[in-house]
Parts: C-alpha cells; structure tokens; sequence
C-alpha cells in the first residue's frame, strides 16, 4: 500500500460510500443472512444457527403466504389497470383544457402529497360502516337502507383498500401520460385528420403508441409501489378480518414483530422481492417495446 496514494474524487466519495455500506449494504446482508437461521427475535442465541434454504423450503407449504402473495398480485392487477385507464383520462382532459391548465395540474397532484399513512386513516374513516361519509352517502341517496360494513367484510375491506390505492396513485399516471401528450409532435394527429380517421382511430393508431411508454413508466414505478403495499392496509384493516386483506409486506411484519419469527420474515421478504423484480422487468421490456415502436413509425 505504500505507492497507493488515492485520487480526490475518491477521497470525496468515500464517506458517503461508508453511510451507504453502513446504512444499507450490511443491514441486507444481516437480513439476508438471517433468512438462513432460525432466528427468533426472543431467542438471540439462534441468529448463529445456520439452517440452510430450510425457512424458504417451509414457504413453499406456508398457505398464509400463498395467499398474501395472491392478494398481492390481485391488487397489483387491479390497481395498475385502474390507475391507467382513471390517469390517462385524467390526462387527456386536461390537455384540453384552453384555460386553467396549470391550476388543474396542481390539483391533480394534490393526493400524491398525503402520506400513505394519512390515506390510511382517511379512508378508513370514510368507510368506516356507523359514522362514515361513504355509508351516509348511500343512505342519504336511498340506495341501501343498512350500513355496509366495509372494512369487516373481507372482500369489500378489499374493494376499500384498492379505492385508497387507486385514489392515493392515479395522479402518478396522470402527470407523467400529461407530459407525454405535451410532447407529443402535432403533426401526426393533423395528418390522421386529413386522411379522414375517426378520433378513436387517431387515438389508437397515433396518440396511444406515442404516450405508451410513459404509461409503462409510471406502470414500473407503481408496481414497486403496490408489491411492497404496508401502510395503507395496515391503518385500515391491519390485514383483517381473520386474515382476508393480509398482503405480502404485512404478512412479514407480523412474522417479524407478533411472532418474534424474524429468520423466517427475512426469508419472506426475500421471496418477495421476486415478484417486484419480475413486474419490473416485465414493464422495462413493455417499455423498450413501445419505445423501438415509436422510433420505427415515426
């Protein structure tokens, strides 16, 4: 090490190179450690136990965990598909907007500035089956005579926390569709008009292919979003009743924390990781797709 003589720019990266190993780099390596251990947070001695795949061998038989993963992948679903169709109408009204544009895109963005947490509470209340604004509502208009009980039931406790993601999320879509359709080169649309297309075959031939990687931009960042889903379903149904709303990053606190079983939350939450993996490479490759399609067309 004698002839070693580091240069500035590394003298000047290395200690924000030590805060991020320290900050992230060794917890991970601890978690994914301890993913191969019996490691029980009332235990502290079985950290030192290696064990080897068998917390991930006990997942694959783990019915609570397959049916979180479901869940998960049934919001996933939902809520992506939603979120589109709500943002990219959303987007389009407001393109059209002659006056007040900017002021409607501001207020367009105005739930993205509640924590996930604040929704949480939000929503349930809004829901919530004797003094909720949703249950009055219906009753007030004469659509149902009894209070619904939203958050007890465990598929409308699943209907409510998708409404909360969807409601928290579609400016995501919104905003970043808008900067496609504000990018978007007129001439193209000018040219469909005069060779005599309808405006639905404008949209689906001209509008929608130029837009549709910002859609899968904003498709990848929210399935990040939606996979690793805590907060809002914790405030609103803490992963009840008996069960019915659990998702995949509840499952594992409540490993974690309720159950002490830390070993196996950590392994959990490694198999999790797949399914954020897999949506995100599936929407890279959607996303380059669409990107060669524009370039190729126009």
């Amino acid at each position: 090490m004698k002839g070693f003589k580091p240069s500035a720019p590394f003298l000047l990266l290395l200690p924000a190179g030590i805060v991020l190993a320290a900050v992230v780099v060794v917890p991970l390596l601890l978690s994914l450690y301890s993913s191969f251990t019996p490691f029980r947070l009332t235990r502290p001695e079985t950290f030192y136990v290696f064990i080897g795949i068998r917390n991930y061998l006990s997942i694959l038989s783990n019915t609570d965990f397959w049916w979180a993963f479901g869940r998960t992948v049934l919001l996933l679903t939902i809520a992506l598909n939603l979120e589109m169709l709500l943002g990219l109408g959303l987007a389009m009204l407001v393109e059209k907007a002659t006056r007040g544009q900017r002021i409607l895109r501001t207020l367009m963005m105005f739930p993205m500035m509640f924590s996930p947490i604040l929704v949480g509470f939000q929503f349930k209340f809004m829901f919530n089956d004797n003094i909720g604004l949703v249950n009055n509502a219906l009753q007030s208009l004469g659509i149902t005579q009894d209070a619904i009980p939203w958050l007890i039931e465990g598929h409308l406790a699943f209907i409510a926390i998708s409404i909360a993601e969807i409601w928290s999320s579609t400016a995501i879509f919104a905003i970043l569709i808008l900067a496609g359709l504000l990018a978007m080169p007129k001439e193209p649309i000018e040219a469909a008009r005069v060779d005599g297309c309808t405006p639905w075959q404008t949209f689906r031939y001209v509008t929608w292919p130029f837009v549709m990687p910002f859609a899968y931009i904003a498709m990848t960042i929210r399935s990040l979003d939606v996979a690793r889903a805590y907060d809002i379903v914790k405030i609103m149904t803490d992963g009840g009743p008996a069960g019915r709303t659990e998702l995949l990053w509840t499952l594992v606190a409540r490993t974690a924390y309720s159950d002490g079983r830390m070993g196996m939350a950590n392994a959990m939450a490694y198999f999790s990781i797949l399914l954020s993996i897999a949506f995100t490479v599936y929407f890279f490759n959607k996303l380059a797709a669409a990107r060669t399609q524009i370039g190729a067309e126009w």
